[in-house]
């Protein structure tokens, strides 16, 4: 996609409150509501915004503790991967899945209310993933900075 500054304004804004009203992010960005609107609609459906949520606190809905998981498969087919990827995919405890360089060939975020429950996930959940050969966890001390914006001032130049 090509992007001109009032696209870029738009998800800059939309990334900072995506509840805001058509009318508030166009008189904010200095465009009228009708092109503002098609602009939104065009971003959507060219995939540029993939969609809306709210951005919960996970302590405060009960998830205390965060785990980063360093996983590595015991070979790279296709298949290993794709099921590896499904199995993934169905464990809301796992928010996000990264495939990697290095020496581990996926790093995960998990999520757990207690150690136990994070435990549960690792041992009972995660280790049974068919092809997994070895983990690492680590448990999160403190969040120095979390936030689903993207940078995008590459496209205001």
């Amino acid at each position: 996609m090509n992007f001109d500054r009032y696209d870029a304004k738009i998800l800059d804004a939309l990334q900072r409150d995506g509840r805001l009203s058509v009318v508030d992010l166009s008189e904010s960005i200095g465009l009228s509501a009708t092109p503002c609107a098609r602009r939104i609609k065009t971003l959507e459906s060219e995939g540029a915004i993939e969609g809306y949520a709210a951005v919960l606190n996970p302590a405060r809905v009960g998830l205390a503790v965060l785990a980063i998981v360093q996983v590595k498969l015991t070979e790279h087919t296709d298949e290993t991967v794709a099921r590896f990827e499904r199995e993934i995919r169905l464990m809301d405890e796992v928010t996000k899945c990264f495939a990697m360089t290095g020496t581990y060939d996926f790093i995960l975020e998990v999520y757990g209310k207690d150690l136990d429950a994070l435990s549960n996930v690792v041992l009972k959940k995660l280790i049974r993933v068919p092809n997994v050969r070895d983990m690492q966890s680590s448990v999160v001390l403190a969040t120095i900075k979390r936030t689903a914006r993207i940078p995008l001032a590459h496209l205001q130049s």
